[in-house]
């Protein structure tokens, strides 16, 4: 959206502006929006140690982000955008004294890297952006949409940091977690592409000084199950927060929370730590009950009876039970192994020597332990272990066996033993004479499920725990880049990124891991899907969504790796229509730009340890 800026209760014109006004226009009309993305030191360290934890998983396993990426770009001829003030420049750090000097090699700038953020699908991405010049040493340029949700309503994309010269996990000058997020007024609230670009103020640089085993994280004992999720939605959705593996569990003991039978699942387990005994309610809202009793699967019922013969009648432990066996068909049981579990992880199938003789039956003697067999595989005699896995039918067993869609054993519903009828897996009636292993054995074939107890419900998950050592202002360690607005078009620029993915007939000519560099002329440019009027376009054989926040630097000198931001990459296109991306596009720096740029240039971030 396209909009007059007032002043003194007259609009006025970009002439109006060029002729009578020294400085520039403020983006709409004094309004800059800006967004906090982490407001305390605290979530900037836990933002860090999220990206260094676990080996740094989630940075070697972000993706490009694919948002408004490829676009439907042209040339525009006639018109395009113009200054709105007389052309200005901010000088780059270091650079504020000029030096003339000449260099026939590119070297790459220090100034540029990748942005690592949480997007709407939940899932690591970066773009690339770079830093620029400010008053602090503490900005970052990029696409605003590299910042800015605009898939979900969301405000801002989730723990934003900003790594210069990233490769391969490799973090040499630090990250900077984002502090503060500005924008234009029209980006923010119509999406319009010729607003498209971000200023974001960084904390001091932090660089992983030890790495200790992740915490464990359990919440205080919720009454419901809907209102543990509540909570957990809470944490995923809180800016301030560090964790990982973040799940619902069931609590299942009475007594002080995160203190279940802390199984491998972690189930109620860990040891309480983390836990805000302040905001416990559960002894007001548990202490005058006997718990919840909800079926639990095969393998949480064995975690809670471990070494017990699940084809018995227990005794079992305080607060589970198990329904008595139902006898069903042979038919029904299909399949040869002595035991094994529903697909969906909650039904026991199982079968028993009706002789009971030792040696021959499953398991231990006579028949009784489920796992035995020597169809189970792996595994002792007698063990207690259903073969088959949780949540896993042996092969020979078709989804049916599935409760929801196994046969009724109601004999109004009951599958017919004709065995005209019989399904063709099942055995014939000298078979079943023989019995399954050929000794001559007859069998007893069973189902049951299995319940539990429980007390309430947990958040747990992980605390990522990182010792972080301050390495300083961004600034300081790479440099900044100067800026450059209300520039003509037709000079040449160079464009700085991290491009990815293919072009648009499956040739991949990038892979995003290192920086790479292209040189062309701005020229005007529009794309109408993206609210785009008034871009500026340049040639460029750069790909993907990784190229999406690259620099365009105005007089770049090699020698000093420095020149003037004049424009950011926010979509790519094939122009010519042969299905090679062949031109950027970016947002025309002008006098408004300049206005989100200062508004964000004053203001300091410091340290986060």
């Amino acid at each position: 959206m396209k909009r007059s800026l007032a002043y003194g209760g007259l609009v006025a014109t970009a002439g109006l502006l060029a002729a009578g006004l020294a400085a520039p226009a403020q983006a709409a009309g004094d309004t800059v929006p800006s967004v906090i993305l982490a407001n305390t030191n605290l979530a900037a360290q836990e933002i860090a140690a999220f990206w260094y934890g676990e080996a740094k998983a989630n940075l070697i396993g972000a993706t490009p982000y694919n948002v408004e990426t490829k676009v439907v770009a042209k040339h525009v001829s006639t018109g395009g955008p113009a200054a709105d003030t007389k052309p200005g420049v901010v000088p780059a750090i270091g650079d504020e004294k000029k030096a003339a000097s000449k260099s026939k090699n590119v070297n790459l700038p220090k100034t540029t890297g990748k942005v690592f953020f949480i997007g709407g699908d939940g899932r690591p991405h970066w773009c690339t952006a770079t830093s620029v010049q400010s008053n602090y040493r503490n900005l970052v340029a990029t696409a605003g949409h590299c910042v800015y949700d605009t898939e979900s309503n969301s405000a801002t994309l989730d723990k934003w940091v900003f790594i210069p010269g990233y490769y391969q996990g490799k973090t040499p000058w630090g990250i900077y977690v984002g502090k503060q997020a500005f924008t234009h007024y029209d980006y923010d609230v119509y999406e319009d592409g010729d607003r498209n670009y971000a200023f974001v103020t960084v904390y001091n640089g932090v660089l992983p000084e030890s790495v200790s085993a992740d915490r464990h994280y359990v919440s205080k004992v919720f009454r419901t199950r809907a209102e543990a999720e509540k909570e957990l939605r809470r944490l995923e959705n809180d800016k301030t927060t560090g964790w990982s593996d973040l799940r619902v569990v069931p609590v299942t003991k009475p007594g002080k929370p995160g203190h279940g039978h802390g199984d491998d699942h972690g189930h109620g387990g860990g040891h309480g730590r983390d836990h805000d005994d302040k905001n416990d309610k559960r002894g007001g809202d548990h202490g005058h009950n006997d718990g919840y009793q909800i079926a639990v699967t095969v393998s949480e019922f064995q975690s809670l009876n471990r070494n017990r013969d699940l084809t018995g009648n227990g005794p079992w432990a305080d607060g589970t039970g198990a329904s008595d066996p139902v006898e069903i068909s042979r038919d029904e049981y299909r399949s040869d192994r002595d035991s094994y579990v529903s697909r969906d992880g909650k039904t026991l199938y199982f079968r028993k020597a009706v002789d009971g003789k030792p040696d021959e039956g499953p398991g231990k003697p006579g028949g009784g332990k489920p796992g035995g067999g020597h169809h189970d595989g792996p595994g002792k005699p007698g063990d207690g272990k259903p073969r088959g896995g949780q949540d896993e039918a042996p092969k020979d067993v078709t989804p049916s066996t599935d409760p929801s869609t196994a046969p009724s054993t109601d004999p109004s519903t009951a599958p017919s033993t004709d065995p005209s009828t019989a399904p063709s897996t099942a055995p014939d009636q000298a078979d079943e004479r023989k019995g399954d292993h050929g000794h001559g054995r007859e069998y007893k074939y069973f189902k049951r499920t299995f319940w539990a107890k429980y007390y309430g419900w947990q958040v747990v998950g992980k605390k990522l725990a990182i010792g972080l050592k301050d390495v300083g202002r961004l600034g300081d360690n790479v440099g900044g880049q100067g800026l450059a607005y209300n520039q003509k078009l037709g000079k040449p620029v160079f464009v700085f990124g991290y491009p990815s993915g293919s072009h648009l007939d499956g040739n991949y000519a990038y892979t995003g891991q290192t920086l790479k560099w292209s040189y062309g002329k701005t020229f005007a440019a529009s794309a109408k899907e993206i609210k785009g009027e008034e871009l500026v376009g340049v040639k460029s054989s750069f790909t993907g969504e990784g190229s999406i926040g690259s620099s365009w630097l105005l007089n770049y000198k090699s020698d000093r790796r420095l020149g003037y931001l004049n424009g950011v990459t926010i979509g790519l296109a094939d122009t010519d229509k042969n299905n090679r991306i062949d031109t950027s596009v970016s947002p025309y720096f002008d006098g408004e730009l300049y206005g989100v740029y200062k508004a964000a240039a004053n203001l300091w971030s410091g340290k986060i340890v």
